[in-house]
């Protein structure tokens, strides 16, 4: 009875630790250019804001210059904005804070602005040809930028670091003619070993910190077995993290405790029962 019982023990042992272990990586795993690429694009999928089908809603605090110290002033520029995707429609809306009720909605190659929206409405728009932009309004968040590091031209290495819990990828920028001309030349990635996700991207040009993106380990969580990040800081550089002149952190909401992010938008409580694709209707 107890060999019986230790190998039972031994069986769930190992099939719950497969489990989660089932993101882990390393450099060993990453030892050509293609695995590195791969990694990255997945890893990226870790952004909510980077996934094709979502409902999320982000608290997002935006700041510029001298007003990044005014506590007063970060707070009344501070939104609460419900975001919906659905393949290449999408839909902000401000639900708190001073562009509350407006709402975005971008379909395929049209930008439509609405002044009075509600969680599953839109009215008085106006329609605008959209200008492409893969800047997230109002913020230094570029998704573009995502990209970048995962352009396939690019020259890219992994390294070990000295704490074992996280690994870094340089990822050179290939630059070949001015028409192709970047604002990085180099990024430099670390990641979270066991998660598989990135915990801080550092972009440079001219050897110069520009950029940093940064994810907090402790504010991963699994929605339907993948990770997300619900905490992020982005901050425009002058050299130093510490030195900015821009900077957007956002928060992924809760009610009642729950997070606020919904693969599915059939399972987002506040949708259920509205076809998807009125909510981007701007008739």
């Amino acid at each position: 009875m107890i060999k019986r019982h230790f190998w039972i023990l031994a069986t769930l042992l190992i099939v719950f630790g497969f489990q989660n272990n089932a993101n882990a990586v390393s450099c060993k795993d990453l030892n050509t250019k293609d695995k590195i690429h791969k990694f990255i694009n997945k890893s990226n999928q870790s952004s909510p804001l980077l996934q094709k089908n979502i409902s999320v809603a982000l608290i997002m605090d935006a700041c510029e210059g001298k007003q990044c110290k005014s506590k007063s002033k970060r707070a009344a520029q501070k939104e609460t904005l419900r975001i919906l995707k659905l393949d290449n429609k999408r839909r902000i809306y401000a639900e708190k804070g001073p562009n509350s009720p407006r709402c975005v909605i971008q379909r395929g190659g049209r930008r439509f602005v609405c002044s009075s929206c509600g969680v599953v409405s839109n009215e008085n728009c106006r329609s605008f040809p959209s200008d492409g932009s893969s800047v997230f309004p109002g913020t230094n968040i570029d998704t573009a930028d995502f990209t970048l590091t995962a352009g396939e031209d690019n020259d890219m290495s992994c390294s070990k670091l000295k704490n074992p819990k996280f690994f870094k990828i340089e990822t050179l920028i290939k630059n070949d003619s001015a028409e192709n001309e970047q604002r990085y030349d180099k990024v430099l990635s670390y990641y979270d070993k066991k998660k598989g996700v990135p915990i801080m991207m550092n972009f440079f040009a001219e050897k110069v910190l520009r950029k940093v993106y940064r994810f907090f380990p402790k504010y991963y969580v699994k929605v339907d077995g993948q990770w997300f990040s619900t905490v992020m800081r982005v901050r425009t550089t002058l050299g130093k993290e510490k030195k900015f002149i821009f900077e957007t952190l956002t928060n992924v909401d809760k009610k009642n405790g729950k997070l606020k992010l919904y693969l599915d938008l059939s399972d987002d409580p506040e949708l259920k029962n509205v076809p998807p694709e009125s909510l981007f209707s701007t008739d």
